[in-house]
């Protein structure tokens, strides 16, 4: 476990950005990691397709804490389809040994640690799919504003 607690991943679990609710909010999303009881909730709008608005609240182990952290850092402009990619490249990287995202996405190369612990999989993986959750009630709010 000790890997799992260097300086990089603490420096990230111990600054979240973006942490609190967000009203108004066109989407809001829920995920849990119920072998190690992390939850992360988030809120956020979309303009342009885009991530422009966006909060969180994570009651997570240090890796899901550095996880949200991550994710929270490079959020803003994102695309549904671009965390979608980078949620499969983070899984692929800890469940079959691929390589970490590339680009504004690499800080989640600190997060290779984590796969020597299968347990934690879905602890970094939840703040994606809180994200995703977001976001889907976010574009089908755009929807019903267009109609």
């Amino acid at each position: 476990m000790k890997e799992l607690y260097t300086s990089e991943i603490m420096s990230f679990a111990a600054r979240i950005p973006h942490i609190g609710t967000l009203p108004d909010a066109q989407g809001q999303g829920v995920a849990h990691a119920r072998l190690c009881g992390s939850k992360i909730s988030v809120w956020l709008n979309i303009s342009n397709g885009q991530v422009c608005d966006f909060s969180q609240q994570v009651k997570a182990c240090l890796v899901g804490q550095a996880s949200a952290s991550i994710l929270g850092h490079h959020i803003m402009g994102a695309t549904r389809s671009e965390i979608r990619q980078t949620r499969e490249t983070v899984r692929v990287m800890l469940e079959e040994g691929g390589e970490p995202p590339v680009g504004k996405w690499a800080d989640f190369a600190l997060l290779v640690p984590v796969r020597n612990y299968k347990s934690r999989y879905s602890t970094v993986l939840i703040a994606f799919d809180a994200v995703l959750e977001a976001m889907e009630l976010a574009l089908d709010s755009k929807k019903d504003e267009n109609v």
